[in-house]
């Protein structure tokens, strides 16, 4: 599948994106569903905007795409399905018994670089293969989509402290900012305080967006893409649940799918029937 190049095109993609989510729920009745909605957009960008070469998936040259939210796994799964790394059908096995669609990524599943879901784990994990990177002189490009809960977790920082000393530009972090975190919003659990001053200490570039806005994101992938001459920080601001209104800003929604009727509503803010829900 080729990547896409317009936002107008991206945004379609994304689309799709959100109602493989829904289907892949509608089977499974369990997992992180709002979670994965809220970082569809930086995925639908990432592999279907020209961002990561997805013809080199299986060389090591190949751009390295890790999801350290690793409870997100539905919207990094049906993106790596629409991409051609497995077949889209299986995204029916999703959260089932023996599936390679867990509920958090393993190395099982083609376009997996590592097993995710111990938060502030794939920051670290991506400041190695960006050094190794750095030391091969090898042009391949390591992204990492982070959520903003999971900077509470100390490694996050020596990580940046480490990626900012070594000047690894070619690691780019993806801050999924949708302010709320298992059971509350972050802000009422541990504030983070002033991020982006923060890690420009650390020495990384940084720019804040609003996560939704395809084309402001791809902007931004670009310009870290052609080098900054230091680890970049995309703070995406973004909406838990985008797309499903019932989910939308919701801590009540981190651990659970739609039931009964609500998903009446989500193939209503989705424009699909439910015939289509049980479609792959």
């Amino acid at each position: 599948m080729k990547a896409y190049a317009e936002p107008l095109q991206i945004a379609d993609v994304a689309c799709e994106l959100r109602r493989d989510i829904a289907r892949m729920f509608y089977r499974s009745r369990s997992g992180h569903f709002a979670p994965a909605l809220s970082c569809v957009d930086i995925f639908a960008v990432l592999y279907f905007g020209g961002i990561v070469d997805i013809s080199k998936r299986e060389l090591p040259n190949r751009d390295r795409v890790i999801l350290s939210k690793g409870h997100a796994c539905a919207a990094l799964y049906a993106s790596l399905a629409r991409a051609g790394y497995f077949p889209r059908a299986e995204l029916a096995s999703f959260y089932q018994d023996g599936s390679r669609l867990a509920g958090h990524p393993s190395v099982d599943l083609p376009g997996i670089e590592t097993a995710t879901g111990a938060l502030g784990h794939g920051i670290c994990f991506a400041t190695g293969t960006a050094l190794a990177a750095k030391i091969d002189e090898a042009s391949y490009r390591t992204y990492v989509v982070m959520g903003d809960g999971e900077l509470q977790e100390g490694s996050v920082y020596e990580a940046a402290t480490f990626a900012g000393r070594e000047h690894l530009e070619a690691l780019t972090v993806i801050l999924d900012a949708n302010g709320l975190q298992a059971s509350d919003r972050v802000e009422n659990i541990a504030p983070l305080g002033d991020v982006a001053a923060m890690w420009q200490l650390y020495g990384w570039n940084v720019v804040e967006v609003d996560g939704h806005d395809l084309g402001v994101l791809k902007q931004e992938l670009e310009r870290a893409k052609a080098g900054t001459g230091k680890p970049n920080l995309i703070i995406a601001r973004t909406v838990k649940g985008k797309g499903v209104s019932i989910a939308e800003a919701s801590p009540d929604w981190h651990s659970r799918a739609p039931r009964g009727d609500e998903w009446d509503m989500v193939c209503q803010d989705l424009g699909m029937t439910r015939e289509e829900l049980e479609t792959l």
